[in-house]
């Protein structure tokens, strides 16, 4: 259900959630729903400042069951350093009302009663486990952005989303290990664990097809600004196709100048034309292929 827009952002009420804040109030507990979901809402709509401020667009903050998501058009195709400052966004605002509602527990011990002890251990709990190292999680996309510094993207991207497997197997071995000492089910560690492990393999999928998304972004990028920032490079002309596109930015178009041992240029190719390269010919393509 739509709800409304908030500073332009479309905000979505999945229809699980609304089901879930009826069962709730018939429980009785819907104030503490009230509490974790605008808790939720105050990380979701953290990241979205954070990718406006940063020239993305956002297109919706849908609140769903066990948690949200801020729908950022480009995301996957941006700067590692942008998708850093957006993802490390939410986990700083949960530790900041983490902290207010620390100071207000502290300093006044009856408002306990009133919902910030809860509050505080809701925030907490937000940034413990969105900062795993696990994609989609903000640890996630703030560990591959940092290995895009030293690795490319689909080795950076597959990396974290094995730790993604990992931390849901090491969920479930903990659901599992509760179960037999306390003969619970920890319903919350098994649907953390199933969300974790479909969506890192979602993630491994996305990667896949980035470069062509990243591509289309130019053009549209190109279309909407009517100019686009040009980088070049120099490459040896025994240089593959793989060796190259890694270096390549979002944010730019790029020329690559092909050179011999000798430093004599011997050709000059487009991204657009190394991209077609790629799709036909592969990624372990030499340099001196294409331009021949």
């Amino acid at each position: 259900m739509r709800a409304g827009k908030v500073a332009g952002v479309q905000l979505i009420l999945n229809n699980w959630f609304l089901g879930l804040v009826v069962l709730f109030a018939v429980a009785g507990l819907l104030s503490k729903l009230l509490l974790v979901f605008g808790a939720i809402f105050c990380h979701e709509v953290s990241h979205a400042a954070a990718a406006a401020t940063l020239g993305l667009k956002v297109r919706e903050i849908e609140l769903l069951p066990f948690g949200g998501v801020a729908r950022i058009d480009g995301l996957n195709e941006t700067e590692p350093g942008k998708e850093l400052v957006i993802a490390a966004a939410g986990p700083v605002c949960s530790a900041l009302l983490a902290l207010l509602s620390w100071l207000v527990v502290t300093n006044f011990p009856e408002s306990a009663a009133y919902g910030w002890q809860f509050f505080l251990q809701v925030n907490l709990m937000l940034v413990c486990f969105n900062l795993l190292p696990a994609l989609p999680l903000d640890g996630g996309r703030i560990a591959r952005s940092l290995l895009c510094q030293v690795w490319d993207y689909n080795k950076s991207t597959a990396t974290v989303a094995l730790c993604g497997k990992v931390s849901a197997i090491a969920l479930l071995c903990g659901a599992a290990i509760i179960f037999v000492s306390e003969g619970t089910v920890n319903v919350t560690f098994i649907i953390a664990s199933l969300f974790l492990y479909t969506s890192a393999r979602s993630e491994m999928v996305t990667a896949g097809f980035r470069i062509m998304q990243t591509l289309s972004r130019k053009k549209e990028l190109l279309m909407a600004r009517g100019v686009l920032p040009t980088m070049h490079f120099t490459a040896s002309a025994n240089l593959t196709i793989k060796d190259v596109v890694k270096l390549f930015q979002s944010e730019h178009y790029h020329i690559v100048l092909v050179v011999d041992e000798n430093l004599c240029v011997l050709g000059t190719i487009t991204e657009t034309q190394l991209w077609d390269a790629l799709t036909t010919r592969g990624l372990y393509t030499k340099m001196i292929a294409i331009v021949k």
